[in-house]
Formats: structure tokens, sequence, C-alpha cells
């Protein structure tokens, strides 16, 4: 095991401790997003394996009176996952002196206090793209029993959601628990086409829109798409509905990566790791499946669909998520040229105001990045979020991160200056922030990107 790993695990183990002693009832508190529902599932699976009785609950953001609420809750003990070392201070001053606490999170802390904490960044390794708060829950109940193997899936797939996994490669401890998921048969990998909206887009969409590199004759042209798609005994449509990419079997996406070989066109770029779960979804897409039950405001259904391996939930989640988030891209699409609410000025913006939900502005923020377009090094977008708050989401690209840029430390500056509440990751962060301050957000941020980049 690589010295991380074990470090983390020796480290879990004042936890591990901590959980087997007690006997009493146990609050399981974890975040509402796709690494916040796979770690309250990892550690919920434990629990229950281990024969413990617990309640859990989902929270956006953990508010100081969240804390005061917990300390006058009935359990003893209180288990934070994904969540809780922003609030390391309130939880020491209010909650640890009353229960006994742990926290099992990634994002950056305030301070370690007394109860038990783990988190990576004391350990000197990155939280914001080496682990995720999944991959560290699955160190504690892997820990706690090593039988609890099987859920490193999970660990995957919130670091999938994370954004630790980028062009097909975890990123820093997460490659190691993906080695681990692969030595073990629980997750498969291979080599296949990764195309923007491979398991959500039509296959003609794919391929319409792959646009670095240049396809002659597919890119943007759907016509040309389809035509490439048939001419390789490829059926484009199944039951009367587009196929996805993730819906060809790997015979048929290696006839169209031998077509694009035969045809001259690019296609060594476009080949990434494809990672597939044992229930047959691919990561990306299944990570998309449980973000999305957080964004529509069923983030315990996505601790049911992981629990339970329910995948009929799992489609009609993702029916209905493809739909808010398809209308969400429209808005985009449609005002593309409309710079009072899309345009590129040293950053890329998308101002959507009250026209996209804040629920889904990081997705439309990440999807707009990634299917390049924009071309700016950081994208960010705005929407109403409140009575009198905007929501902020921002991206940046892997070469920005890669020589030097942290978007979650910038942005936390920024809001300290504007009465805001924000942070993140060095790819990926938000912010809430007054509406009307958002102008001089957006000035401060394209100012400071300017410096670093």
């Amino acid at each position: 095991m690589e010295n991380g790993l074990q470090d983390i695990k020796e480290e879990s183990q004042a936890a591990v401790e901590k959980i087997k002693e007690y006997d009493g009832k146990i609050r399981l508190v974890g975040q509402y997003d796709a690494d916040g529902i796979s770690a309250t599932a990892i550690a919920y699976q434990m629990l229950e394996r281990a024969g413990k009785e617990f309640e859990y609950e989902i929270l956006k953001q953990l508010y100081e009176e969240d804390v005061e609420r917990l300390a006058e809750e009935d359990e003893e003990l209180i288990l934070f996952v994904d969540i809780g070392s922003g609030k390391a201070s309130s939880i020491e001053e209010i909650l640890a002196p009353e229960k006994e606490v742990i926290v099992v999170d990634h994002h950056e802390p305030s301070e370690k206090g007394s109860f038990v904490h783990l988190n990576p960044h004391f350990l000197g390794i990155d939280g914001g793209e080496a682990i995720s708060a999944a991959g560290m829950s699955f160190i504690v109940a892997w820990a706690y029993d090593e039988e609890n193997i099987d859920l490193v899936e999970l660990a995957l797939i919130g670091a999938t959601g994370d954004i630790q996994k980028q062009e097909g490669e975890f990123l820093g401890l997460n490659s190691d628990l993906e080695k681990l998921a692969v030595e073990n048969e629980i997750v498969k990998k291979r080599k296949g086409l990764d195309l923007y909206g491979r398991t959500t887009k039509p296959l003609k969409d794919s391929l319409k829109y792959t646009t670095d590199p240049h396809l002659e004759g597919i890119s943007n042209d759907d016509n040309g798409a389809v035509q490439f798609v048939q001419s390789h005994g490829v059926n484009i449509r199944e039951n009367g509905s587009f196929r996805t990419l993730s819906d060809l079997s790997e015979e048929e996406e290696r006839k169209l990566i031998n077509g694009l070989i035969k045809t001259g066109r690019p296609v060594q770029p476009l080949l990434n790791n494809i990672y597939t779960l044992e229930n047959g979804y691919e990561v990306d897409e299944f990570s998309t499946v449980i973000n999305a039950c957080g964004r529509l405001g069923k983030a315990r259904t996505g601790v049911n669909i992981l629990v339970e391996r329910d995948l009929e939930l799992a489609k009609k989640i993702s029916r209905a998520y493809s739909r808010k988030i398809a209308k969400s891209l429209r808005f985009v699409e449609n005002n593309k040229n409309d710079e009072e609410y899309i345009y590129e000025d040293g950053i890329g913006v998308i101002d959507a105001e009250d026209n996209i939900k804040d629920d889904f502005i990081g997705t439309v923020t990440t999807i707009s990045m990634s299917n390049g377009f924009f071309t700016s090094d950081v994208v960010v977008g705005a929407a109403y979020s409140g009575k009198d708050e905007i929501k902020i989401s921002s991206r940046a690209s892997k070469d920005a991160v890669e020589a030097g840029l942290n978007l979650g430390e910038i942005i936390g500056e920024i809001c300290e200056e504007l009465d805001g509440e924000g942070g993140g990751h060095n790819v990926a962060a938000g912010a809430k922030i007054p509406r009307e301050n958002k102008d001089e957000f957006l000035e401060m941020l394209r100012e400071k990107i300017g410096q670093e980049t």
C-alpha cells in the first residue's frame, strides 16, 4: 500500500476504536453533493454491517445553528463525513464538550480540535485533488473491517463527482484506490473513446461536438457524424431512441476507433481510461446520477441508490436530471451572443441571474468548460440564490491548476473582503455573496486570476 493510504489508515484507528467501543445510537451527518452522498453511503454500510444503531441526515452546509442543534440531539456520538472541518472551531466550542465527535473530511480545516478529526491536510496531503471525502470514509470503513473493501467503488464515485479524475486519470491517492478496485475486480478498467457526453448525449452529438482535436467531416457536422457511425456498422438508434457512446458494446466502440484510424482522423487524444462499476454503469455516469440526487433535493435517495443498488431508481433520477440540465444548457446556448449573460474577459462568465437554478449552476459551469464552450482557463457561473444572495460556482483548467492556480484560496480571499462565504479546492470552488457585490466579485476574481496565470 502507498505510504499516503497507509498513513491515513493508521490515523483512522482512533475513529475506528471510538465507533467500535460505542454502544449507543450514532448520528451520521453528510453533505449533499456526489462526494458527500458517497461518503455517507460508505459510513452507512460500515455502521450497518457492524450492527450499530444509527440515524443519518444530509446537509447542504454546516452552519453554527446546526452545530448547536446537534448538541441538543439524543445521540451521544456524532459522525461527520465530507463536512465539519470548515466548522471545526464551532464543533470544538459547542459540540465537543457535550458529545463524542468524529469528523472525516477532506476540506481545509479551520483547526484540528480536541475531537477525533481525520483530514488529509493534517498529513500534508492535498484534499483538493489527492483524495475525496468518500475516499477518506472508505479508508475508515476498510480499517474497521477488511471485508468493506467492496465499498472502494463508492470512493471512486465520490472522487469523480469532486472532479478528482481528469482526462481518464484519478489524481493523487485516488489512483491507489483505483488500483485497489481494479486488482480486486470490483471495477473494470479499459481504454475507450472519452468524448463529451459519453454517457448522457446521443452518440452523434458526442462526435459532432468533438472539436479538439478536429474530426474532419464529423466535427460541427450533424449529418457527417451520423453517416460516420452508420458507415461503420453501428446503429445510431435503439428502440426508437438515440444511443449514447456508453450504450455501445466494446466491439461496436472498437469499430468506431478503427474507423477513425483508417480515415486518418486523430484518435489518440480521444482515448482515455473508462471505468465500469459492478452495476454496469460507467463511473462518470453513475457519479452524475448521485450528484443529481443532491441537486434535485433528493440526497437521501442518492444514499438509497448506493446502499440498495437500486438501478431503476437511478434511471428515474437520471431522466429527471437530464431534463433540468438540458433546459439550463439551452439558456447558455441561446444566449452565447448576449454579453449581458455570457461573455469572456480574462475569465468565462455565465451570469444566469434567475434563469438557472442555483443547484444547477455548478454542473452547467462544469459542462460549459469541458465541452469547449469557453477558451478561458477559469469559468465562473452565477445564479440567484435566496432573497438577496448569488451563488457562485467556478472551475479551473487542469493546466492552470498544474501551473499553481488555487481557486479555493482565491475565492476564499475574495469572500472575506466582500462579506461572503466560500472556498473549495484548487480546481473547483464556490461561494455565496450578496447580490449587490456581484460585479465587484467578478472584477476581483478576474484580477486575481490574471495575476496567477
